[in-house]
């Protein structure tokens, strides 16, 4: 398995944009690897707690996703012929991974801020525990 600046660099290296069959597409899979890069960025910011980190993420995944929209715009016909087969398959792959694991965490950490809070409110109300007002169990759709 590759470390996570392999790939990056391997963007960068003559022979990526012929494995993909033109520079067009060699540089949609650049750009697509990068934005996989920053899927693994906002995962590390998520557990982490670090806002900036997040904030710094989503700015960089915004710009990645104009620049994939250009290039995507500039595919000619044999291009798209190529993007049939399985050549962009393992990125595909690892930005929908990579997007079902980032929205798991995203949901975890909304449930435990919405449970914090609950806590937090119910700290100055009578009872040892607060009493509750409402349903036992942690809002999911905080």
């Amino acid at each position: 398995m590759a470390r996570p600046g392999e790939r990056e660099l391997a963007s960068h290296s003559p022979g990526y944009a012929a494995a993909f069959g033109s520079p067009r597409l060699g540089a949609l899979a650049g750009a697509l690897s990068a934005l996989a890069e920053v899927s693994d960025g906002v995962a590390r910011a998520v557990t982490r707690h670090d806002r900036q980190a997040l904030e710094a993420a989503n700015a960089r995944a915004e710009q990645l996703l104009a620049q994939v929209d250009s290039l995507s715009s500039q595919l000619t016909e044999e291009d798209r012929a190529l993007l049939g087969g399985k050549a962009l398959a393992p990125l595909a792959a690892r930005l929908a991974a990579g997007s079902r694991r980032n929205a798991v965490l995203l949901e975890n950490a909304w449930a435990t801020d919405a449970a914090l809070m609950r806590l937090i409110i119910g700290a100055g109300k009578d009872g040892p525990y607060g009493e509750q007002s409402g349903p036992a169990y942690v809002d999911r759709q905080a």
